[in-house]
């Protein structure tokens, strides 16, 4: 995915000049009291990098052309606009909204990929979230497909998948299901493979939304012999 490669551009732009914050955005003003640098990444787009008071600068031009050249390739590869994405040494603070937003994001860029007209992502029976505004015909009939994903599963595997010539559908963590509308004609192949890096992704970040389990109970120790 387009983002991933962005973030671990930056990750190690950051981590090889030591600064202290990379940031793609469309503004240039984003004054906040930090020696920085700004360079143009094309199409309004701007790569503004935090240095830091130990930053490493020999060779900071170098490096940050380096970098600037990695973006505008990723960019033409994935043939999408550049994520607003921020990196820093202190940015590892992760709230639900956060998740969700990256969630959404996978979502999205799945429902842009030609002969999909949409992509759902069902929680527990509830619909999370949606690559495009959902229609309700679309989110009621997922039920109704998960159902018969849960149907044809395998015997002894709690997952299961099902394609059809105008959907597919897949279960790949508790609870959690992505249906792809399509469009004929369809590659079967591209799409499972498209989907199978989305729901890997996903499966990593819904914990990220499961609420804390309660303090264990207090054992009451055993009683001396």
């Amino acid at each position: 995915m387009l983002d991933d490669e962005v973030r671990q551009i930056l990750r190690d732009l950051v981590a090889e000049l030591g600064a202290t914050s990379a940031v793609i955005s469309q503004s240039v003003e984003d004054r906040t009291g930090v020696p920085a640098r700004t360079l143009p990444l094309g199409g309004g787009d701007f790569l503004r990098v935090e240095l830091g008071s130990r930053s490493k600068t020999e060779s900071i031009d170098a490096t940050l052309e380096r970098a600037v050249r990695a973006l505008r390739a990723a960019g033409r590869r994935w043939d999408q606009p550049l994520p607003a994405i921020t990196v820093g040494t202190d940015t590892g603070v992760v709230t639900a909204e956060k998740v969700k937003d990256r969630i959404a994001a996978y979502i999205t860029a799945l429902a842009g990929i030609g002969q999909v007209d949409n992509a759902l992502l069902v929680l527990k029976g509830e619909l999370l979230v949606a690559g495009k505004p959902a229609q309700e015909l679309e989110t009621e009939r997922a039920q109704f497909i998960l159902r018969r994903v849960a149907a044809a599963r395998e015997p002894g595997s709690s997952h299961g998948e099902l394609a059809d010539p105008d959907f597919y559908a897949v279960e790949f963590w508790y609870g959690a299901a992505l249906v792809v509308y399509l469009r004929q004609p369809y590659a079967l192949d591209f799409i499972r493979f498209r989907c199978r890096q989305v729901t890997r992704e996903l499966a990593h970040l819904l914990p990220m939304l499961e609420p804390e389990p309660p303090a264990p109970a207090a054992l009451r120790p055993p009683p001396d012999q």
